[in-house]
């Protein structure tokens, strides 16, 4: 009996150390996609995923960031955008929208009119803190990673 409560002990003190979102994808991530434009620009961002009320769909919500060096004029685009997330299985689809462009620079006058919404489809890994797939839009698709936004404990 006491071998069998020290066994249970240690279940319930690991199972207490995982992380809540061990078996889910609601949370907060943090993404980037691989460079582009003549390996010049990147996407990155910050995502949170939140439960609705049909299992395995999620809203979220985020801003992304579009960095681009001296090849293309140091193109900066800071975007927020919505979206639903589907998971099925290990794959999550992500289809965007974009609310409002935050930032541009160089400033243009509508810029909501010319940025494309990041969509995603990724696998999440068995561990359940990464995410890896592709980025889609009308003009390209790029290899894209989310990692959970974990905060070190020192």
């Amino acid at each position: 009996m006491k071998r069998f409560l020290a066994l249970f002990g240690c279940a319930v003190a690991l199972s207490a150390a995982m992380p809540a979102f061990a078996d889910e994808v609601t949370g907060d991530w943090l993404f980037d996609t691989s460079k582009f434009a003549s390996n010049d620009c990147q996407i990155t961002g910050r995502i949170t995923f939140k439960d609705t009320k049909v299992k395995n769909t999620y809203t979220c919500l985020f801003v992304s960031e579009q960095i681009c060096g001296k090849i293309n004029g140091n193109l900066y685009i800071r975007v927020q955008q919505s979206c639903t997330a589907q998971r099925i299985g290990k794959q999550v689809a992500i289809k965007t929208k974009v609310d409002k462009v935050l930032e541009r620079r160089p400033d243009i006058p509508f810029p909501e009119d010319y940025y494309l919404a990041d969509n995603f489809i990724v696998e999440l890994s068995p561990k359940k803190n990464e995410m890896n797939g592709e980025h889609y839009d009308e003009q390209r698709q790029l290899k894209a990673r989310f990692w959970r936004d974990e905060q070190l404990i020192g």
